[in-house]
């Protein structure tokens, strides 16, 4: 083996790299402000970053080619739905809809598609209420601050429309709705005065407020199961069947309204075929 001494342009280049090292430290050094620290801006509040979560049951469904499940309906009454396995409204999912009257205006429990990250959408959280329920912004193209509800896994919102709330009617809006879990995932509502549960049948501007199932939703096809005991050719459809785009129709069934809405195909079998009998 033959070694070799450094070259002096080695030695050249090892001097220029060490003063490159030294002056950068050198400049922190001497340069550091003795003055004391200004204190951090406050961060803004960001939007929840809730995770999108399917708000619904997907009841366990029975038969072959023609499916039965049990429904509960938000005010506790129970029924029996079947119909053709092409429909699938198991795998579609339910949802509860109802109203309560405080005072002389009715204030509807609807649980979001997506749960509480549709909420979040419109901004953060501004504060909680109750351990159960928080208040939220306006989400944008819909009117009205947002009660939140947690009733288990289940996520359900009331919306500070038509009228204004005031702070006293939040609260006591809050802690009168209380919401139960069925034994098989569905959701009922009882309330406490001066909050009244609107009972099946009732219409209240020009609209049924009485308990509902949602079934499916989102951007597919939607199907209102709605207790209705007078239900005739002229009864009223539920407002989140007629306000959607694509066909809807609706049918009577042993003191039910059947209505749905979507594909025109979907629409005519699903109301020619779905049965639903009380239990």
């Amino acid at each position: 083996m033959i070694e070799q001494r450094p070259s002096r342009r080695r030695w050249i280049a090892g001097v220029v790299l060490a003063l490159a090292v030294a002056v950068p430290i050198g400049g922190v050094l001497f340069s550091r402000d003795t003055r004391a620290p200004e204190p951090e801006p406050t961060p803004r509040p960001v939007v929840s970053a809730l995770p999108s979560a399917a708000n619904m049951v997907h009841p366990v469904e029975t038969g072959d080619e023609v499916r039965t499940i049990k429904v509960a309906f938000p005010d506790g009454s129970r029924a029996r739905v079947s119909y053709p396995a092409d429909l699938r409204l198991a795998d579609l999912g339910l949802r509860p809809y109802a109203t309560v009257l405080m005072g002389t205006a009715f204030r509807e429990l609807i649980a979001p598609y997506q749960g509480a990250a549709e909420v979040a959408a419109g901004g953060p959280m501004i504060r909680r209420l109750t351990p159960q329920v928080s208040l939220w912004p306006r989400q944008v193209g819909g009117g009205g601050q947002i009660l939140l509800y947690g009733f288990d896994d289940w996520q359900i919102t009331l919306r500070d429309q038509p009228m204004p709330l005031t702070f006293e009617d939040r609260i006591t809006l809050a802690e009168s709705v209380h919401g139960e879990v069925t034994p098989d995932g569905f959701l009922t509502f009882r309330t406490d005065p001066p909050v009244k549960l609107m009972e099946p049948g009732r219409i209240l501007a020009g609209q049924p407020v009485g308990p509902q199932l949602w079934i499916g939703g989102g951007v597919g096809p939607l199907v209102v199961l709605t207790p209705l005991p007078d239900c005739g050719a002229d009864s009223r459809i539920a407002p989140a069947i007629t306000r959607r785009s694509g066909a809807f129709g609706a049918a009577c069934r042993n003191g039910y309204q059947v209505s749905a809405s979507g594909r025109r195909d979907f629409v005519e079998r699903a109301i020619e075929t779905i049965k639903i009998r009380p239990e």
